[in-house]
């Protein structure tokens, strides 16, 4: 083996366990190590679903100070990010009617306009999203952020897997970082991960 050869060889190795050791590789899909659980968060217009292995939607989701949690999130219009989930938690996630009507009781009815049109709008012309979790309360990314902002794109082809660390204590908001129209302000789950 030339000494070139073995260079590339050892310096990928080198890279590989750094980017380990800096939390930077996420689990990888069908690969429980470590994880203490798993989560699928769906971005829709204005909201997020949050929804368990199991296929059951949760409205907060508890961890332990240092356990392992494991994101899959995704654009629910992202038809292909989808299908690459398992079909249990397809099936949980409620249709378009049922969020709109989540959205209308959560969400102030517009000054100018129909909230229907707007949401209607709102696919339309702001399809994407984004997921940051952060600590409630916090106005900005500083410090403490759990997990920073990561595109949810009506294009995707596949869900965003990323894998967490809950080192710090307190509530956590899930946010959208992306404007998406007249809703957005709205599209967060305040206290949406409790860290005890």
């Amino acid at each position: 083996m030339s000494p070139t050869v073995q260079r590339r060889k050892f310096l990928t190795a080198l890279g590989a366990g750094i980017a380990g050791l800096s939390g930077c590789v996420g689990n990888l899909p069908g690969s429980g190590d470590g994880v203490d659980r798993t989560i699928y968060i769906g971005a829709y217009h204005w909201g997020f679903i949050i929804v368990d292995e199991s296929g059951e939607e949760q409205e907060r989701v508890s961890l332990q100070r240092n356990d392992v949690l494991r994101v899959v999130s995704f654009n629910t219009l992202s038809s292909q990010a989808l299908q690459s989930i398992p079909s249990l938690i397809r099936e949980a996630l409620p249709d378009h009617e049922t969020l709109e009507e989540r959205n209308e009781e959560r969400i102030p009815p517009p000054a100018d306009g129909d909230f229907h049109e707007l949401l209607e709008e709102a696919n339309e012309q702001y399809p994407d999203h984004t997921l940051a979790i952060m600590p409630s309360g916090q106005v900005h990314m500083g410090g403490g952020m759990m997990m920073h902002p990561v595109a949810l794109p009506q294009s995707a082809t596949r869900p965003v897997d990323r894998q967490l660390g809950a080192t710090r204590r307190g509530d956590y908001t899930l946010s959208c970082l992306t404007y998406c129209g007249y809703g957005h302000p709205y599209m967060e789950i305040d206290g949406g991960i409790v860290v005890t």
